[in-house]
């Protein structure tokens, strides 16, 4: 059997492995499969298009031979653990030494919008599927001895296989990004068949091209004795178009031209992860804290990726089952928003400031969160002192 990388990727992510990724990223199983069918073929496609380019195929080489040889068979033990945010953050900054800083946006951004895991969810994921695909990646190179130019080679094999695992609609959000540039002619067979349904597809199973419509043949008796057929019929619908529209009653100004629709004042949200409905205005102003650091620790970020954590993983309780399931990530992202909140103080005052203002400000919505789950009865014993341990936190904050 030849080999299929995207089929290898997502043997090794078996069911029970993607249950704990999402689960450890308060995520929708669900969703969370459904970005890891773009994820896969969409990361390969940028590492296809890296290696094309002068000094890719080393820079990829490099990245790869850094990775730690455990990972794939570890990872199950490190999802909810210590290690987990350190993975992913090590994850996200090799993906953006690698692809920059654009097109990792462009990509985290499009399974986002994708899959309807929003932007720091997808973040999350794409920072722990990064080092899983260059595991992968790597296993395959030991086994064949490949150097740079065998891995470019690896990569340039698997264009065709790529580009059908790419699910139908996906490729729309790279259109202009470059990620799909080194796929060539193989992702316009795969944009063709758009599902404009908004349905993904099952399984990476490469599924063979229509076969052409005898019409279409080149020598057919259909393309010699009836070529004329389709430009008359385009002809006559043009011509009808033309017809209903001169013929039919005009509207009037405001009926063409209507006001826009303007979301209700009081809301001041934004479209958030699905599962959590609107995102408060405060969820979304953590994003500016991003690339604030402490030394070499973006904390910005990572209190960012803390804190939307935090509001998925609670927003996920229904019941005892539920809230138990939710407490590794919860816990997880409760105590690094404790940890980072502590290095504040080696910001600058205005930095300081401008950070405790943007936390404090989401306090409101999270706690909104907090109450709804802690209201479901036989939860608070469960949840409440992690809660409790966030608000501490905030208190901290509000009257340093």
């Amino acid at each position: 059997m030849s080999l299929d990388l995207v089929s290898n990727i997502t043997q090794v992510l078996s069911t029970s492995l993607v249950s704990r990724i999402a689960s450890s990223l308060g995520l929708d199983k669900t969703l969370t499969e459904k970005a890891l069918q773009a994820g896969i073929p969409g990361l390969l496609a940028a590492f296809t298009s890296l290696v094309s380019r002068p000094n890719g195929a080393q820079a990829l080489n490099g990245a790869i031979a850094r990775q730690q040889p455990t990972l794939l068979s570890s990872l199950g033990s490190m999802l909810g653990g210590s290690t987990q945010s350190s993975i992913i953050e090590s994850g996200t900054n090799t993906l953006t030494s690698l692809l920059g800083s654009a097109n990792t946006s462009a990509l985290t951004n499009a399974v986002g919008q994708y899959a309807g895991i929003g932007n720091a969810g997808s973040k999350s994921l794409m920072g722990l599927l990064g080092p899983v695909v260059m595991g992968v990646l790597g296993q395959q190179q030991r086994a064949s001895g490949l150097d740079a130019t065998g891995l470019a080679s690896l990569l340039n094999s698997q264009k065709d296989k790529i580009a059908s695992a790419l699910p139908a609609g996906f490729s729309n959000y790279l259109s202009d990004t470059g990620i799909l540039d080194g796929l060539g002619a193989g992702t316009r067979s795969a944009s063709a068949a758009t599902d404009y349904s908004g349905s993904s597809r099952p399984s990476y199973s490469t599924t063979p091209p229509p076969t052409p419509r005898f019409s279409e043949r080149s020598g057919s008796p259909y393309s010699q004795s009836w070529g004329w057929v389709l430009p008359a019929l385009a002809a006559l619908l043009i011509g009808g178009l033309a017809w209903n529209w001169f013929a039919r009653p005009r509207p009037t100004e405001t009926a063409a031209n209507p006001p826009p629709a303007t979301a209700p004042a009081s809301t001041g949200t934004s479209t958030g992860a699905a599962g959590l409905g609107p995102m408060p205005a405060s969820f979304a102003a953590l994003d500016n804290l991003r690339g604030i650091k402490v030394g070499d620790v973006d904390v910005g970020t990572q209190i960012a990726n803390a804190e939307t954590s935090m509001r998925s993983a609670v927003a996920s309780v229904q019941d005892v089952s539920s809230a138990q399931a939710a407490m590794a990530p919860l816990t997880n992202s409760a105590n690094d928003f404790v940890r980072l909140s502590k290095l504040l103080d080696q910001l600058p005052a205005q930095s300081r400031k401008t950070v405790v203002n943007t936390i404090t400000a989401t306090r409101p919505a999270l706690d909104q969160v907090f109450d709804k789950a802690l209201a479901i009865p036989g939860v608070s014993a469960i949840i409440k002192p992690t809660i409790d341990k966030v608000h501490s936190q905030f208190d901290a904050l509000t009257t340093a």
